[in-house]
């Protein structure tokens, strides 16, 4: 520096050094309140006594206080007792525990009232000299984010329609209850609307829908312990859960009775829906647990087989589960391991029973029977085991079977002569209403190289107008690939002249019903006579079932029926003698 001039002195330095630190400070500080202050989320500190000392400008906006009124206001003012008292423990846990940091979801009351959900995070903070000195943390509103996930959790748990529960919610609900203490008797009844399948077919599924919320309405009304249920299984299926019946089954056997009883007549008592009164009537099957011994699959089980029986004896039922009903439950399982093994272990059968014309000797045709070679039993009709095929979803790989089969058994006859031989096969409802059903059948023709026209199918009344513009649809497919259709039972369902004048059919079969009282049952011989009349206006073939005397034929001669089936010409046999029969030199 030259001579004669000074530099700043060491006060001018450390002012000036001392300056620039101030504004650093204060422009660090700007940035600082800048930052927080444009933050969503509240910004806070608490000294040790939970006293707000430092809050920025969102805490406005989400609690509704003015920040001046606040600062200095105990933490405990805003929050609810319990959510206070669970904070004030974390806080304690921060100073003692070494914790790092705490973390809750509280309930603020804002200024007008309103309940809002907060997370709680903040930290311990210490002085200069290194002692805590209080806590600083963030408040940040969650509100909407537990309001989704909780909608999304009801969802989860809950019918969509009605708003009670699911079988989820259900199945973990009694299997939480099933691991309690035994301190009373409980019980599952397991409710099905009646034929309400017709509300949907006649009225549409808006009343639909509408009598399944006025139903759920009904049934919650029955719900009056903290731990009892009502939920919807599904469809018209609901459920509800008894949690406290006393500890004597006797008594609570007959308070069951009496709540189902006037449950059951409860439901059956028109509902009123906009102009319409809709009337369904409920089967109920009732299951007392037996916490020993029962998991929760098997009180569904079993309050499903109570259900069940109930449908089955008549509908608009109550059938308790009892020793009795598990012995019949037993049989019926059994039973159904028994028909799948005999699907596996190839053990059915086909019998056939011939159809003749006028003179009784001469075979054209044969309907196919099914038989079932019990290994204990022997031989087996199909009144005693079809309904169960049914029942237990069994028919469709069987029925597949008898169509596959006798093709391939008609290929057989028709190669050794019997070149025109026809064969009537029994379809069950579930098999034509099966997406694959045509395409099967024309596999099967394909296959074993047989013409559709050597193949009639026969349907009962009840499959063939269910759902008519779809029957005739698949009917008009089936006569495109020459197979004749057969109304088998006729006379004994909905027989209508209005659907058969609109259902492609070829043959009809009257029902052995009919022909047994010939000719001297008046009833009879005039339903015979008119359908003999009505068929051949409509050039219908006409089979009558059941022949089994010549008086009869002689009758059904005079009406001029073209086929004949009954004990008269031959019982059903099997395919070794049926073979002999029809292959005689």
């Amino acid at each position: 520096m030259p001579d004669g001039l000074k530099g700043p002195s060491s006060s001018e330095l450390l002012s000036q050094a001392q300056n620039k630190l101030i504004e650093h400070l204060q422009a660090s500080e700007k940035r600082y309140q800048d930052l927080v202050g444009h933050l969503r989320d509240v910004v806070f500190h608490l000294n040790l006594e939970l006293k707000w000392t430092f809050l920025n400008q969102a805490w406005h906006g989400m609690s509704g206080y003015c920040i001046a009124d606040s600062l200095g206001c105990d933490f405990a003012d805003n929050f609810s007792p319990e959510d206070t008292l669970r904070c004030t423990k974390g806080f304690d846990d921060l100073l003692t525990k070494q914790i790092m940091e705490m973390s809750e979801e509280i309930t603020f009351i804002t200024a007008d009232g309103e309940q809002r959900i907060f997370e709680l995070s903040c930290r311990a903070v210490k002085d200069e000299t290194g002692q805590f000195a209080g806590f600083a943390g963030i408040l940040s509103d969650i509100t909407e984010r537990i309001t989704a996930e909780n909608k999304i959790t009801f969802m989860a748990y809950h019918d969509a329609l009605t708003g009670i529960a699911n079988r989820r919610l259900l199945t973990e609900h009694l299997a939480k209850e099933l691991t309690k203490p035994f301190q009373s008797l409980s019980s599952l009844l397991y409710i099905d609307l009646d034929n309400f399948k017709q509300v949907n077919d006649h009225f549409g599924h808006t009343i639909g829908d509408l009598l399944l919320c006025e139903v759920s309405d009904t049934l919650s009304e029955y719900i009056h312990d903290e731990e009892d249920l009502v939920a919807r299984m599904g469809g018209d299926e609901f459920i509800i859960y008894f949690s406290d019946l006393g500890t004597n089954q006797t008594q609570a056997t007959e308070k069951l009775a009496m709540v189902t009883e006037e449950l059951r007549a409860q439901l059956s008592t028109p509902f009123p829906l906009g102009k319409l009164q809709i009337r369904v009537t409920s089967s109920i099957g009732v299951v007392i647990l037996d916490r020993a011994t029962m998991s929760h699959n098997d009180i569904f089980k079993y309050a499903d087989a109570a259900l069940y029986h109930s449908k089955n004896t008549g509908k608009n039922q109550v059938r308790f589960y009892d020793d009795e009903l598990e012995q019949t439950e037993r049989r019926r399982q059994q039973l159904e391991e028994e028909l799948s093994q005999a699907i596996k272990n190839e053990e059915f059968l086909l019998y056939y029973q011939p159809q003749v014309d006028s003179s009784g000797t001469n075979i054209l045709q044969a309907e196919v029977l099914l038989r079932w070679q019990h290994p204990k039993h022997g031989v087996v009709n199909p009144d005693e085991f079809v309904p169960h095929l049914e029942e237990y979803g069994l028919i469709i790989p069987v029925g597949k079977w008898v169509l596959k089969e006798s093709c391939r058994q008609l290929r057989v006859w028709q190669l050794a002569g019997r070149s025109q031989l026809c064969l009537s096969i029994n379809v069950s409802a579930n098999q034509f209403s099966h997406p694959d059903f045509i395409p099967f059948v024309e596999q099967c023709l394909i296959e074993h190289q047989v013409l559709g026209k050597y193949i009639e199918l026969e349907l009962t009344e009840s499959v063939a107008i269910h759902d008519i513009p779809s029957t005739i649809k698949k009917m008009n497919k089936l006569q495109e690939l020459g197979i004749r259709i057969a109304l088998d039972d006729f006379g004994t369902g909905y027989s209508s002249l209005s659907y058969l004048k609109h259902l492609p059919i070829n043959t009809l079969k009257i029902d052995q019903s009919f022909v047994q009282g010939l000719p001297h049952d008046g009833y009879d011989a005039a339903i015979v006579e008119t359908t003999m009349v009505m068929a051949h206006h409509l050039g219908l073939t006409v089979v009558a079932e059941g022949v089994e005397n010549t008086i009869q034929l002689d009758f059904l001669k005079k009406q001029e029926c073209h086929l004949y089936q009954g004990y008269l010409f031959s019982q059903p046999l099997n395919v070794d003698k049926f073979s002999k029969l029809i292959l005689v030199d």
